[in-house]
């Protein structure tokens, strides 16, 4: 009996039905397009919406692969979790970006604000209020924070730079807050400059204290406005 030898070309559509079904299988599969771009989208995955496609391509790949209908059924499974991991690691890049940035913004105000004349002290309260958080506008009077201001002022004039500390730059607090050190460059000399950070509500990063050179608005004698009493007037 002779042996069927297969054409070294690909049977025409009218020939498909003759051409031996031994043979047809030894063709192997083609590879599943959406499991390669999972894999490759996977990898890519810290740019943050690559994660979310690598996941959905993967899902995608393991139902186009299953049955070894196409190739690449390894690459598909391994796309979801390396997704799910560099999905995470853009998600912490992005905060720490953010927050990164946010934090070093809040110095231009604060110089913009301890820089000003002295006459100008109800403008540098309102500028100091506009990056403070929730609580230290709360906790710190009007008063207070203008009190503070004309005291650093008096003490060490106008802030005409700020340099970062570079031993310390960002390190948490026992309350959960983060600070910032930096160096300020006042008219009467340096001095050590102390932020303390919360993020709030649809991260906002807020200033929750200021301390120059120890001195700090939430450590002023001032009593705010609504608990301040007035002096009795004398009896005649």
């Amino acid at each position: 009996m002779t042996q069927f030898q297969p054409p070294p070309f690909p049977p025409l559509p009218s020939q498909q039905d003759d051409y031996p079904a031994a043979y047809a299988t030894n063709v192997p599969p083609r590879w599943s397009a959406a499991a390669i771009a999972a894999f490759i989208l996977s990898l890519l995955g810290f740019l943050g919406v690559t994660a979310v496609l690598g996941l959905i391509f993967g899902i995608v790949g393991i139902i186009t692969t299953s049955g070894g209908r196409r190739r690449g059924m390894g690459l598909a499974i391994a796309a979801i979790p390396i997704s799910l991991v560099t999905g995470v690691l853009s998600i912490v890049l992005l905060s720490v970006l953010f927050f990164g940035t946010r934090a070093m913004e809040i110095p231009v105000t604060l110089k913009a604000a301890l820089g000003a004349d002295s006459a100008a002290v109800v403008d540098s309260a309102n500028a100091l209020r506009e990056i403070g958080s929730a609580a230290f506008n709360n906790e710190v009077s009007t008063e207070a924070l203008q009190a503070w201001i004309t005291q650093i002022n008096t003490k060490h004039g106008k802030l005409t730079a700020i340099t970062k500390e570079p031993q310390e730059l960002l390190s948490p607090t026992p309350e959960g807050a983060w600070c910032l050190n930096f160096n300020g460059k006042f008219v009467n000399g340096l001095a050590p400059i102390r932020l303390i950070f919360k993020a709030e509500e649809f991260f906002s990063l807020r200033i929750d204290d200021i301390e120059i050179d120890g001195s700090s608005p939430r450590g002023s004698s001032v009593a705010p406005s609504s608990t301040r009493k007035e002096p009795t007037p004398a009896v005649p």
